[in-house]
């Protein structure tokens, strides 16, 4: 991978590795990531890499599918006021 892809990855992926590998200290944990964008995505991954249960949250549904594809085993459209009673 060139340098310029790879240093991107790695900001991006440290700042939410550190985060959830701080956090998750046993993989049947259920995790929350809202965002699925630039750091959201490897979030997802990095959680289900862990064993976590993952529910990925964001404004726009247009983002479930590619959030599922990523290893996010839920997801949950903000924007949808009756799916938040």
């Amino acid at each position: 991978m060139p340098g310029e892809f790879a240093a991107v990855l790695m900001c991006a992926g440290l700042s939410v590795y550190s985060a959830l590998r701080t956090h998750v200290t046993s993989p049947d944990l259920k995790v929350a990531i809202i965002g699925v964008g630039g750091l959201g995505h490897l979030a997802i991954q990095f959680g289900h890499a862990f064993g976590c249960e993952v529910t990925a949250m964001f404004s726009s549904p247009d983002k479930a599918e590619q959030a599922l594809a990523f290893g996010a085993d839920h997801f949950v459209d903000t924007t949808d006021l009756a799916a938040r009673r």
